[in-house]
């Protein structure tokens, strides 16, 4: 077995937290802390509180504590295509591994040349799927822009999102990036990791 820390967190109470939610849905975690055992727990402040799980798990543990990891790259490609697309909505698709890592960020065309509406040109996403497919990747989130407003769902994303497995990034006018996903009609913000 070998563990990987899922999250680090600031409290052992959160840690806790976050170890009830995974062992809800069925993956064992642990809490580790460097605290002499629990008799300094003023170390949390240096080192943290980590919650691990074996690495075989760490896929599951990402979906259920809603967490999506981002190298700077990929981060850097949206940000840059919504830079691109400029007055209109940028728009693209997200290929991730097994571990839940986004592996590849596709910036697609926006066939409704809109600063308000995207849509994925259906050539590029079938583009998109037999690439992703042939790296052992899956096509499981979008992205688009939001030239002139938050980083925030608007109703019309709401309305159309088209699939809840999916995760969704929207970046922002000033270039904040920020995921969501969507489960029975509610949209749920995901905790965005950038490190690779």
């Amino acid at each position: 077995m070998k563990l990987q820390t899922v999250l680090t967190y600031s409290t052992r109470g959160d840690a806790e937290v976050g170890r009830v939610v995974l062992d809800a849905g069925g993956v064992r975690a642990l809490v580790m802390a460097d605290d002499e055992g629990g008799l300094n727990p003023g170390f949390y402040r240096d080192y943290g509180v980590r919650l691990v799980v074996d690495g075989d798990d760490l896929a599951s543990a990402r979906v259920l504590l809603g967490i999506i990891v981002l190298d700077p790259q990929i981060v850097a490609a949206v940000r840059q295509h919504a830079r691109f697309c400029t007055p209109n909505e940028a728009c693209g698709l997200l290929a991730l591994d097994a571990s839940g890592a986004v592996r590849m960020v596709y910036c697609c065309t926006n066939t409704d040349e809109s600063p308000r509406l995207f849509t994925i040109d259906p050539e590029e996403h079938f583009r998109a799927m037999g690439h992703a497919e042939s790296n052992g990747w899956e096509i499981a989130g979008a992205f688009h822009s939001h030239p002139d407003a938050e980083a925030r769902p608007s109703r019309t994303d709401i309305d159309r999102w088209a699939d809840p497995t999916w995760i969704h990034l929207i970046v922002g006018s000033k270039g904040e990036v920020r995921g969501y996903r969507m489960v029975d009609g509610s949209v749920d913000e995901l905790n965005v990791e950038v490190h690779g």
